[in-house]
């Protein structure tokens, strides 16, 4: 485990290839958050189908969080790594090719999403490992804001080419950009030098039993740990709340905000969203250090249901983009603060297991269900009434950052470098 200081992680060769290989799958990703579901949204023109395809993503982790999690903690996370990117680069070739031949179908579109969606949460259950065996727990704060500092600056600057090209190219035509981005990947993982897994014991076979006891182990972890189960229950309310909005943007901009599903301002609304993470990425490192991401989330959820609110009741768009990116910024900043103390909580055998499980419970269960759920109100009450369900979502979430167990913690992880 590497043991240099925060300063020199823009001068560590490994850390550059892991972080070009996100980089990358963040432009590609960025363009097909805005393509897919202004595709479905042209075709169907119904909300609940629209924000129903946030659901391909949120299902894709209830099905293989927990697997990808025991994978990554018992085989080599950079191949599942690579095999991931590569599954995911040929579902969404699936897609361009249909597009070219004329036969491309709704089914085929929310398939191929789901496929290319657990092939991430696959590569995300090797990759929350491989980060803090690559670069060492005292320096995931920074290495993180690095990262989601690097995906704003993408997010901002994606979205809106991509809401400009809409203008002139289909929104199929555009998933090339992700396949090449997948591509790319699968390049920089593999240049890796450094081992992304501690050594483990190889020298009898794996059975289903084992994998099985890895799994139970991890869950056993995390329900019995003193934070890091209720900070899984606020997640649940956070990321239903965050899911149901983004799975509501498109129908929000066309029917409440009237900019239509192309052109620059659509573009920008989606890269607000981005925005707020770049600006997160600067705030977190030095809030989470001097008040801890326990309180943060206690104090920046209130603040958050109450922006919520006030976006169910605008319709024009200067003052909704303000409000969203107001939101974005602060929920970025309390999701980063709270995934960094995770991983600096955990033991490394078990870093892809609970963090994995911990994404598993929220985005699997919470925001899918939050998705379905606003997707169907918008559709029979309006996008408006839909925004007012997110926002008391969110409230929930603000609530349960004060059960008993949370304001006794200590503010701030401590950090955990060996078993």
């Amino acid at each position: 485990m590497t043991s240099t200081v925060a300063p020199t992680l823009w001068r560590d060769a490994d850390f550059l290839r892991y972080w070009g290989s996100r980089a990358v799958t963040m432009v590609g990703s960025s363009v097909t958050a805005v393509a897919l579901p202004v595709l479905i949204y042209q075709v169907t023109g119904s909300p609940a189908l629209t924000s129903s395809l946030m659901a391909t993503s949120t299902l894709s982790m209830a099905f293989f969080g927990l697997v990808g999690g025991v994978l990554g903690d018992r085989f080599d996370r950079r191949r599942i790594m690579i095999v991931a990117d590569l599954v995911s680069a040929v579902a969404i070739a699936s897609l361009v090719l249909a597009h070219l031949m004329g036969v491309l179908t709704i089914p085929h579109v929310y398939a191929a999403a789901f496929a290319s969606a657990s092939a991430a949460v696959l590569f995300d259950g090797s990759s929350a490992g491989a980060l803090p065996t690559l670069v060492g727990r005292s320096r995931l704060p920074d290495a993180n804001a690095r990262i989601w500092g690097t995906q704003g600056v993408l997010d901002v600057a994606m979205p809106a080419a991509a809401g400009l090209a809409l203008v002139i190219w289909s929104p199929a035509t555009l998933l090339v950009v992700d396949v090449l981005s997948f591509l790319g990947s699968v390049l920089l993982v593999r240049a890796i030098r450094t081992a992304l897994n501690a050594a483990r014991d190889r020298t009898r076979r794996v059975t289903a039993g084992d994998l099985w006891g890895d799994l139970v182990e991890g869950l056993t972890f995390l329900r019995r740990h003193p934070t890091l189960w209720p900070l899984a229950m606020v997640a649940v309310f956070g990321a239903g709340s965050a899911a149901a909005l983004l799975g509501l943007v498109v129908p929000w901009a066309d029917r409440v905000l009237g900019v239509g599903t192309s052109g620059w301002r659509f573009g920008l609304l989606f890269g607000s969203w981005a925005a707020g993470a770049f600006l997160a990425s600067f705030l977190m490192p030095r809030l989470s250090r001097r008040h801890g991401a326990i309180r943060l989330a206690q104090v920046l959820f209130p603040v958050m249901t109450m922006l919520l609110l006030a976006l169910s009741r605008l319709d024009d768009y200067g003052p909704a983009l303000a409000v969203y990116l107001g939101y974005a910024t602060l929920h970025v900043l309390v999701i980063s603060a709270t995934v960094t103390y995770r991983m600096q909580v955990i033991p490394e055998r078990l870093l892809s297991r609970v963090s994995t499980a911990s994404r598993t419970i929220s985005w699997g269960g919470g925001a899918t269900l939050g998705v379905l759920v606003s997707g169907q109100v918008a559709s029979r009450w309006g996008v408006s009434t839909a925004l007012v369900v997110v926002a008391l979502a969110n409230g929930c979430a603000a609530l349960l950052t004060w059960v008993p167990a949370l304001p006794r913690a200590a503010p701030s992880a401590r950090h955990v470098d060996a078993d």
